[in-house]
């Protein structure tokens, strides 16, 4: 088996059918399996994997596990040789999964990879970048509101920015792929971290373990951007996100500044 490539689905039943079916559709000439973990859906979700999706590797959760454990057990039980980490809520329109795989073959000493990612628009999508400090921190919030509210001006900039192979500290975990054999040596994703923060941490260790971290914009792919979260309550999301932002500072970058971040979150009105 070349690759595995695990979801975790939480109440996404149609995104999870979309995302499943582009997989069938784009990806050819490569043998591998798909484990979907359902994190205890209340929707159809598990219905729609067992009726449409027969090959499909079906794993049912009592209790949600959040994205870092749900991710950890399908990998336990993941044949590949290369483990494809996908948000339910991407879309396939190219043979990327091949693309990547092929990539990670011709590039020994690469533990991960990440392709472009786009808009359902079209419009290109941040997807890689250096790992998070304080500077980064106030940076990547000027980009990324940039990004939100001059879309048209600042996608094709970045997209101009990100244009070709690079080293990275980190790729977004909505499509990770990563070589098995690295992701054993760090022991996988941190569970501390139920949900963000999540594929920054796993990029860090696995690139402190020796590997490097490549983006690849050779191939793309559609991420409809919260699209899996979106039945979640934005203030629950929000609480999520600042935990695992927290819990990543204390790990990696220290007292000071995980003082400073949480100080400015309590200025802000954000925790």
């Amino acid at each position: 088996m070349k690759v595995s490539i695990i979801l975790v689905n939480y109440n996404s039943s149609a995104l999870l059918r979309q995302c499943l079916k582009s997989i069938y559709e784009q990806t050819k000439e490569i043998p591998f399996e798909i484990i979907v973990v359902d994190n205890a859906s209340s929707d159809n979700s598990s219905e729609i994997v067992c009726s449409e999706f027969s090959n499909v590797q079906l794993i049912k959760s009592a209790e949600n596990l959040g994205f870092s454990r749900g991710n950890n057990l399908g990998a336990s039980l993941a044949k590949g040789t290369y483990l494809l980490f996908l948000n339910t809520d991407t879309i396939l329109f190219e043979n990327s999964i091949k693309v990547l795989a092929d990539f990670l073959d011709e590039h020994p000493t690469v533990g991960a990879v990440g392709p472009k990612i786009l808009f359902e628009d079209g419009c290109f999508q941040l997807s890689s970048g250096r790992l998070p400090n304080l500077f980064r921190e106030f940076i990547d919030k000027i980009v990324y509101s940039l990004a939100r509210n001059r879309r048209k001006v600042m996608c094709p900039l970045l997209e101009r920015w990100h244009k070709t192979t690079k080293a990275v500290g980190w790729l977004t975990g909505a499509c990770l792929m990563v070589r098995q054999s690295a992701f054993s040596q760090v022991n996988g994703f941190d569970e501390n971290l139920f949900m963000y923060f999540e594929d920054k941490d796993l990029c860090k260790r696995i690139n402190a373990s020796g590997w490097q971290i490549m983006y690849y914009p050779s191939t793309s792919m559609i991420h409809l951007l919260a699209g899996s979260s979106s039945s979640v309550d934005k203030q629950k999301i929000n609480g999520l996100y600042r935990t695992s932002q927290l819990y990543y500072y204390r790990k990696h970058l220290g007292k000071l500044q995980s003082a400073i971040v949480r100080l400015y979150l309590r200025v802000t009105g954000d925790i």
